[in-house]
């Protein structure tokens, strides 16, 4: 368009001089009707003046063209991200960053080379490769996919490996679609969100220490009675026995009774070491299935300290998720609201377990009647190392690790408030559409 506008103002310049010198031509020539020569002149002199004007306000637009042009190719060529125009087949042009990452002084030189960007492109998993699939190559695949994050992975002239952020920008020149892509580092940032997940791994096994440790006093508390249980029927078979009073009843009434505690144990150490068993894959479950897994460990505790548990469990449907990792959480809320209605020794102690469909997503809640979290301090509940235990015996990291286990691993949301009565927390996973 710029050479367009230049070739038309050259042309107005041209014009102006034919015209200026035919009018003096038609000044000069006395064989022409002075009447009508005059009447030509102005009308010469009338469309002069037009074409000049226009061709000055041409050469302003072109002007004006070449700066603006100047404007974005130093842009272009000091942003700190490289850049890349092609149209899908070749590359068009490149930015001075391209330029410096790849170690080349123009672009001619990297085509020598490499007759594409992606032939620099390093494998990984969840990194786009020059060949996407066999339908699509890395570009078809950013068009057809603009809504997800693509990352490139690439080595730096120095051979240090370099991740980039990959975007696109889809213009038209000379008729002609072309494509702006851009590569942004962001390796550091990767970096970081790779450390954080190290980080968060060792909170999490530090969080499920802390429970396993809880959830093994809970154990050995379960197991007194069955264990007493059974030292008194071993007990009264040998007193029976050495009387010579151990009929066959009495030994099969005390046999079967020992049998019983004896399953009962078993079954809670297969809870226990169930309830810690790490899946890779997601299952087929439901809240009343996580609930009585949870209840089976921690309801004598809870009864013991004179706590009741009122259930509302309306959602009937099923999800797709992680069992044992919801077990772990509701644990974990269930535990904190016993915690607080021992501490602030309410009368009537109450943990309320709800459970409802919401639109696309099953919804459970967990809440108590201890009275609510203060307003100054709810929104800092899920923040690492944050306690609200006056015993200062909580690691803080329960709540945190929740939220983490609830949205970062099974992709649902864990958010609390305040009710009239207590605190109210609620767990949102959504159903497979």
């Amino acid at each position: 368009m710029l050479d367009n506008l230049k070739r038309i103002y050259k042309a107005s310049i041209y014009s102006f001089f034919i015209i200026t010198l035919c009018i003096i031509i038609l000044e000069l020539n006395e064989s022409f009707d002075i009447v009508f020569t005059l009447d030509i002149s102005k009308v010469l002199f009338g469309i002069t003046i037009l074409i000049l004007v226009f061709g000055l306000l041409l050469r302003y637009i072109v002007k004006e063209n070449e700066i603006t042009n100047m404007k974005i190719n130093n842009i272009f060529n000091n942003i700190s991200s490289f850049l890349v125009i092609t149209n899908g087949k070749k590359l068009k042009n490149v930015n001075k960053s391209f330029l410096r990452f790849f170690n080349f002084e123009k672009m001619e030189d990297f085509l020598e080379h490499y007759s594409c960007i992606c032939d620099r492109f390093e494998p990984g998993e969840g990194y786009l490769q020059k060949k996407v699939s066999e339908d699509e190559n890395w570009l078809e695949h950013l068009i057809n996919n603009p809504n997800s994050t693509h990352k490139v992975k690439m080595l730096d002239k120095d051979k240090n490996m370099k991740i980039y952020l990959v975007k696109y920008q889809e213009y038209y020149q000379d008729d002609e679609v072309h494509y702006l892509v851009s590569f942004d580092d962001i390796t550091q940032l990767e970096q970081e969100l790779a450390n954080n997940r190290i980080k968060d791994k060792q909170l999490l096994e530090q969080s499920r220490l802390a429970q396993m440790g809880e959830m093994i006093s809970m154990i050995a508390h379960q197991w007194r009675q069955p264990l007493s249980a059974i030292s008194g029927a071993s007990t009264a078979i040998q007193l029976k026995a050495k009387r010579d009073k151990l009929t066959n009843e009495i030994a099969l009434d005390l046999s079967k009774k020992i049998s019983d505690y004896s399953q009962h144990l078993s079954s809670t150490i297969d809870d226990f070491r169930n309830f810690f068993k790490s899946n890779k894959k997601k299952q087929k479950t439901s809240y009343k299935e996580i609930i009585e897994g949870v209840l089976n460990i921690v309801s004598e505790s809870i009864s013991n300290k004179n706590i009741n548990i009122v259930k509302n469990l309306e959602a009937k449907e099923g999800f797709e998720s992680y069992p044992n990792e919801l077990k772990q959480v509701v644990l974990n809320l269930i535990k904190n609201a016993e915690d607080v209605l021992v501490e602030k020794d309410i009368e009537t102690k109450n943990i309320y377990l709800k459970s409802y469909a919401k639109d696309n997503s099953c919804v459970l809640e967990v809440s108590d009647n201890a009275g609510g979290i203060p307003e100054d301090i709810i929104d800092k509940v899920f923040d690492p190392y944050f306690s609200t235990k006056t015993k200062k015996d909580g690691t803080g990291l329960g709540l945190y690790m929740s939220k983490t286990i609830i949205e970062d691993h099974c992709g649902g949301k864990l958010e609390v408030s305040n009710n009239a009565d207590g605190a109210v927390f609620s767990i949102t996973l959504y159903k497979e559409k």
